[in-house]
């Protein structure tokens, strides 16, 4: 007979192991040390980001400098910078893992499910780059009564997330009987991540493998680079129905993968968006392009975004890549039934200003952006 261990010993226990965490975890750092010095460059010629408050810039581990705001190039000490994209810096910790930041890309939706903090301004989903403590009580990432950050893989179905004192203490308890660790506990008992797992379903208060499992099918996903990852949040509410699948810097050679992915979990779209092109991919041809799409019904509907690169802004040169894609969007559009384009090099040019650096919308426009993708669908 299996004797589970008292209560109290249970939250011992967990005060055990979180004390620990926090001890051995000093690379949280929610407030950088007193007198931290900046870990890299000259801080007199850093630029500033007003948008961001104290607390969510060293959320994302850069320095925050009274009255002039969070530096765009200046991480505390015991960090560097990480993601550079302007409007989207992030910093992680000198000697954290390859891929883990203070930041990730996980849809704003996700997110919140997670009680994971929002950073609406660079459009991240507030991380622990450091990886070691399996989990850090009262962390700064997590929201309302979750207070307990439990780190998984950081990827797909396994994303980090927060979860109650209490809920804790129960995990670890199921932990010591088991013999598994509270992360092993929380990623077997996510039901909020289950559904993200193709082939698995929630049963008995555990995600487990469905040998039965049939994809329900159905949906528009949309399948983009970083436009559609800025966009995320303000596209997601005006379309709560679709599936965003964007992400930073993702070549066209993605979309069979992708597309794939989404298969697994969904079975085949109803509706399909494609926003990519703007990333260079040497790799990708027309053909690649014209076999994606083909790889959906023919009845499915498919939106293709003109993808828009401004070399320059004086006079404004795309770039070769942008017009290529462009050019087989437009062929395909032609010669397949319920099939558009969504002239996005068109709104840009009649929208002067519209973007920050030839490629990524401002921030106070990606609303706008969302809006107009949103028509464009109707329409298509």
């Amino acid at each position: 007979m299996t004797i589970r261990p008292p209560l109290p010993t249970v939250r011992r226990l967990l005060a055990v192991l979180l004390t620990i965490v926090c001890v051995a975890a000093p690379a949280l750092a929610w407030q950088p040390p007193a007198g931290a010095t900046p870990a890299t460059g000259d801080s007199s010629a850093a630029t500033y980001d007003h948008r961001l408050h104290e607390a969510d810039c060293t959320l994302l581990g850069r320095e925050f400098v009274p009255r002039r705001g969070c530096s765009r190039t200046e991480c505390f000490e015991g960090a560097v910078l990480w993601r550079k994209t302007y409007g989207a810096e992030a910093c992680t910790l000198s000697r954290a893992p390859k891929g883990y930041g203070f930041a990730a890309t996980v849809d704003v939706r996700q997110c919140r499910a997670l009680n994971r903090r929002w950073i609406s301004q660079v459009n991240y989903c507030a991380s622990e780059p450091d990886r070691s403590p399996g989990a850090v009580f009262n962390a700064p990432q997590c929201t309302g009564e979750a207070t307990v950050y439990v780190s998984l893989e950081e990827t797909e179905g396994y994303y980090d997330e927060c979860i109650t004192t209490d809920r804790a203490v129960e995990l670890v308890q199921r932990s010591a009987v088991d013999g598994t660790t509270l992360e092993d506990e929380v990623a077997l008992r996510s039901s909020t991540q289950c559904p993200q797992r193709p082939g698995h379903v929630f049963v008995n208060g555990a995600c487990v493998a469905d040998p039965a499992f049939q994809p329900t099918g159905g949906g528009v996903v949309m399948i983009g680079d970083s436009l559609t990852w800025r966009g995320s949040d303000e596209l997601g509410r005006l379309r709560p129905t679709f599936i965003l699948d964007g992400e930073p810097a993702r070549p066209a050679t993605e979309l069979a993968s992708r597309l794939a992915a989404f298969r697994e979990g969904h079975g085949q779209p109803d509706g399909l968006i494609i926003e990519l092109g703007t990333v260079p991919a040497a790799k990708f041809g027309r053909q690649d392009l014209v076999k994606a799409v083909r790889s959906v019904p023919r009845g499915t509907r498919v939106m293709l975004v003109l993808p828009h690169f401004e070399l320059s802004s004086h006079p404004v040169v795309v770039t070769p890549q942008s017009k290529r894609v462009g050019e087989w969007m437009r062929d395909l559009a032609r010669s397949r039934p319920r099939t558009c384009v969504a002239d996005w090099p068109g709104y840009v040019r009649a929208h002067p200003g519209i973007l920050q650096d030839g490629v990524h919308t401002k921030h106070a426009a990606e609303g706008r952006w969302a809006h107009w993708i949103s028509q464009q669908w109707a329409h298509c």
